[in-house]
């Protein structure tokens, strides 16, 4: 998932994001993040999100602040103590993108 969603904001290509595929990247990690326990909140989020961009007219500011504090909880993931591996610099970069398409809002 996460590669796939690196994926849709490389190149600057963020101005081209829909909804659409915003609603279809988070169902893919709520389905990655199914099960986890440790992650309630961030899956509560990301359904929120998820509504927000699916209904008629999204809330711009809502949806800003749920991608900003998204963007943190995922910095924290990269720095926290249990991360390592190749990941933690994908997620750093999942972090900066998410903050960046919403300072685009």
């Amino acid at each position: 998932m996460l590669q796939d969603t690196l994926g849709v904001f490389r190149d600057d290509s963020q101005s081209s994001v829909t909804p659409a595929q915003g609603v279809m990247l988070i169902d893919g990690w709520l389905q990655a993040l199914q099960g986890d326990p440790n992650l309630e909140q961030l899956e509560a989020e990301l359904t929120e999100l998820r509504n927000e961009l699916q209904s008629g007219q999204p809330n711009e500011q809502r949806v800003r602040e749920l991608m900003l504090s998204l963007a943190d909880k995922t910095q924290a993931v990269a720095e926290g103590p249990n991360a390592e591996g190749t990941w933690t610099g994908g997620l750093e970069s999942l972090s900066k993108i998410l903050r960046n398409f919403s300072n685009k809002l």
